[in-house]
């Protein structure tokens, strides 16, 4: 299943100009920020589980163990959004980040309006 989706993934954003190692690098960051979702919906390392000692994100506030906020108290979902952007800005492409791992957690706003997620929000970025 999940090679499909990446190949229909591939084939798509190449169709708006995308190389395939900017590619690439997206699917990466999808999975950390999947994985990161989970974890915050779990309360798994590095996030809040109520009793390990956390600190706020400077950006989203949420609470993340002090050991992973870097470059001024960013948590690493905020950073992995921040590589996304900058990855897809130079081809028009707007990322939508969903904290909701049970769904896809990363979709794009693609250039041409295609979508393949029910509310035709945007293209989903897989995840193993």
């Amino acid at each position: 299943m999940y090679q499909r989706d990446r190949e229909a993934f591939l084939v798509a954003v190449a169709a708006e100009g995308v190389p395939l190692e900017v590619a690439r690098k997206v699917l990466r960051e999808a999975t950390t920020l999947q994985r990161l979702a989970v974890a915050q919906c779990n309360g798994d390392w590095p996030c809040d589980n109520g009793s390990r000692t956390v600190q706020p994100c400077a950006q989203c506030e949420r609470g993340y163990v002090p050991s992973v906020l870097r470059q001024g108290g960013i948590c690493p979902d905020c950073r992995a959004e921040r590589r996304v952007t900058a990855l897809l800005a130079p081809f028009g492409i707007t990322p939508i980040v969903q904290g909701d791992p049970r769904g896809c957690v990363l979709k794009l706003k693609l250039p041409s309006g295609r979508t393949d997620d029910g509310n035709r929000e945007g293209f989903c970025v897989p995840t193993r």
